[in-house]
């Protein structure tokens, strides 16, 4: 546009001191061809692009900034360049889970939350601690990596999401159609499928800012807020449970579920007309509450319990879960760990979100 201006401008510019050259001319007396070419129209040009510069300088500067930054903006939010994915910038932005970016030398990334491993064929070095990160290494949270000379790298998202930034070309593929909205949980857990399962199929929600809480324990309230969806989330059912717990005031919000397990025999109270909803939850209790469900609930056939006296802790089992934990041993509801010496049951420990996640989704494949 400048380019297109310029010449008009000083078209009109020379048209006006011309005529005012010859007005000057026609007051004064002769004005010599050799002055108009040699001096005037040298002078007349020079002024008329000082006017020019002066005319469109501001003009042109503001138009070209606002054009800059439209240009970052949109290679900022992954604008196409030269037939490929672009990022001028590290402008952190999610990605989810089981997508694949792929950089070459000079492409970077910061990472800042979530898991992610990156795999290379030559170098990529991590700025923040000014090391190399060995092939298939993960990425370290608020560290920033650059790709080395003729390196070709791919960084896999692994957590449900994971928020970091990407600076330079780079290629996107893969990923899941639903992803799970969790930081904490990544494909390499033991219990990934787990809480995929409770997750689809609506049993568990986070616990907020983007958190599954694996390692979080399970309360028997929770619990039976789980059982009931499980159960369809009959809502009759819900509303005709006229149970009166101790411990248990109409005001809390587990308060309908709770009552409509005790009601379905679920589950049993703990003793002195109470409940204990929110104490945490044993894997042996968990066992007698599927066990209860499976029998009373959905009236189904019981198998044959498995021998449990190969685990070390057998013992500690508690009489009134002994057969629902032989059950559910035999139908591989419930595993056993190891030391590498003996193998336990851990009937008395807290059972956590990712143990009772793994539990449900054993049950629900099984029986």
């Amino acid at each position: 546009m400048r380019n297109l201006l310029r010449p008009l401008i000083l078209t009109l510019v020379a048209a006006v001191l011309a005529a005012a050259a010859l007005a000057a001319a026609s007051g004064d007396g002769p004005v010599s061809l050799s002055y108009l070419t040699q001096v005037f129209f040298p002078q007349a040009q020079e002024q008329g692009e000082k006017a020019v510069d002066d005319a469109l300088g501001l003009t042109y500067d503001a138009a070209a900034d606002k054009l800059e930054r439209l240009q970052q903006e949109l290679l900022g939010a992954g604008g196409q360049q030269g037939g490929g994915l672009y990022s001028a910038t590290l402008q952190p932005r999610n990605w989810y889970d089981g997508q694949t970016i792929g950089l070459s030398t000079g492409g970077g990334v910061l990472m800042l939350k979530g898991a992610a491993t990156v795999a290379h064929n030559g170098v990529v070095v991590d700025v923040t601690d000014g090391v190399e990160v060995p092939n298939g290494g993960a990425l370290a949270e608020n560290h920033r990596y650059l790709v080395g000379e003729d390196t070709l790298a791919a960084v896999m998202i692994l957590s449900g999401y994971a928020t970091l930034g990407v600076q330079g070309e780079y290629a996107l593929s893969g990923g899941k159609e639903d992803p799970m909205p969790f930081l904490d949980v990544k494909q390499t857990d033991w219990y990934y499928d787990s809480v995929c399962y409770v997750y689809e199929n609506k049993l568990f929600s986070g616990m907020g800012d983007g958190l599954f809480g694996p390692g979080q324990p399970m309360t028997r309230a929770m619990l039976m807020t789980v059982l009931y969806q499980m159960a369809g989330a009959p809502q009759a059912e819900l509303e005709a449970a006229g149970v009166s717990l101790t411990d248990v005031p109409d005001s809390a919000w587990y308060a309908p579920y709770v009552k409509w397990g005790v009601a379905q025999g679920v589950a049993s109270g703990t003793g002195d007309g109470g409940f204990t909803p929110d104490g945490q939850v044993t894997r042996e209790q968990v066992v007698v509450m599927l066990y209860s469900f499976a029998s009373r609930y959905l009236g189904r056939e019981m198998g044959e319990g498995a021998d449990l006296s190969g685990y070390a802790d057998h013992g500690q089992v508690s009489s009134w879960a002994a057969g629902a934990m032989a059950w559910a041993v035999a139908q591989g509801v419930v595993s056993g760990s190891t030391d590498g010496v003996s193998m336990t049951l851990n009937p008395g420990h807290s059972a956590n979100r990712a143990e009772v996640a793994a539990m449900l989704r054993a049950f629900a494949e099984k029986i």
